[in-house]
């Protein structure tokens, strides 16, 4: 965590584009969250599945280290600027997160030195971060995971409304535990909270603007960027695209950013459901909960406001890029 590439993570948002949008001031705060809280949040969950389970100090090791190290490859602006990294200079998240933990980037080495000096296997900590790896009751590859638990719920926290928002701990004992029906109301209400977000929030109109604003603006200044950028954070980011972040902050934001776009928004919506068919207690989580995922297009209008409209195929590969 006192690592410069782990410090690093305090100025990257946590949502991207659309935080800057959401609340000036979210949770009665002035700070916005970060990519280094929320790392810090999965590796508390992860700690406490350590306890629950009883892991060996080997395992306690590897789980805690993968979860703080998770996000240690986001770009700034996460999601809203990935795509665009991607398409110029070949690099997004998982591979980031490789050359960051192998040490093949400089900011990586220390990392890459520590791991060695505690002996965590590198190979085993990416395959883990990569959800290659069932172990850990599948809290890295399954649906109910870590990141997902502790991420959606501190999502929540940033809608407007009066649903109180659970315990990522008590979501995370009862997915252990299951011995009865409150524990499985509790992990169902959990995968419903992550329908919610991704409808109000992520897959909102405001969301898909503020992901096209960013994308736009990093490709109209492309030349001032190098692969490099992609392990800065977002105060770099923004010198580089001037004008982004003055637009994101705008109270009119929606409004302005329809206007500047001008054009229809290709974007994947994803919807959150449980398949009742599967028992809980079997513990097949993959069948249990389910996504669907549907190519939408974000129309303009002539009035400059913006307008959904369901397409009839997938515009989008099957490699989902999660919150």
């Amino acid at each position: 965590m006192a690592s410069r590439a782990f410090r690093r993570l305090k100025g990257v948002r946590f949502l991207g584009g659309i935080d800057y949008v959401l609340v000036r001031s979210p949770n009665g705060s002035r700070a916005r969250y970060s990519r280094y809280e929320h790392s810090v949040g999965v590796a508390c969950l992860a700690a406490l599945h350590a306890d629950l389970r009883d892991l060996s100090p080997e395992d306690r090791r590897l789980s805690c280290a993968a979860a703080l190290l998770h996000d240690i490859g986001h770009a700034p602006l996460s999601h809203s600027l990935e795509p665009v990294f991607i398409e110029h200079f070949g690099l997004g998240h998982h591979r980031a997160t490789e050359e960051i933990i192998y040490g093949r980037v400089a900011i990586g080495r220390e990392i890459s030195s520590l791991i060695r000096e505690h002996g965590v296997d590198a190979d085993r900590l990416v395959a883990l971060i990569g959800g290659k790896d069932d172990r850990f009751d599948g809290f890295f590859a399954g649906p109910i995971n870590f990141d997902t638990i502790e991420g959606i719920l501190r999502t929540h926290s940033y809608a407007r409304n009066s649903v109180a928002t659970p315990d990522p701990q008590a979501v995370v004992r009862a997915s252990v535990r299951r011995a009865g029906d409150v524990d499985r109301q509790l992990v169902d209400a959990f995968w419903g909270f992550k329908h919610l977000v991704y409808t109000q929030l992520i897959n909102a109109e405001l969301g898909v603007l503020a992901d096209a604003a960013c994308q736009q603006s990093m490709r109209d200044n492309i030349v001032s960027f190098t692969r490099d950028d992609y392990f800065t954070d977002e105060a770099a980011a923004f010198r580089k695209m001037p004008g982004l972040r003055e637009l994101l902050v705008r109270r009119d934001f929606g409004a302005e950013a329809a206007n500047r776009l001008g054009r229809s928004i290709a974007f994947r919506r994803r919807s959150f459901f449980i398949d009742e068919d599967t028992d809980f207690f079997s513990r097949q989580d993959r069948d249990r909960y389910k996504q669907s995922k549907t190519g939408q297009i974000l129309k303009i209008r002539d009035d400059r406001r913006p307008k959904t409209t369901n397409l009839n195929r997938d515009l989008f590969d099957e490699d989902a890029i999660s919150t």
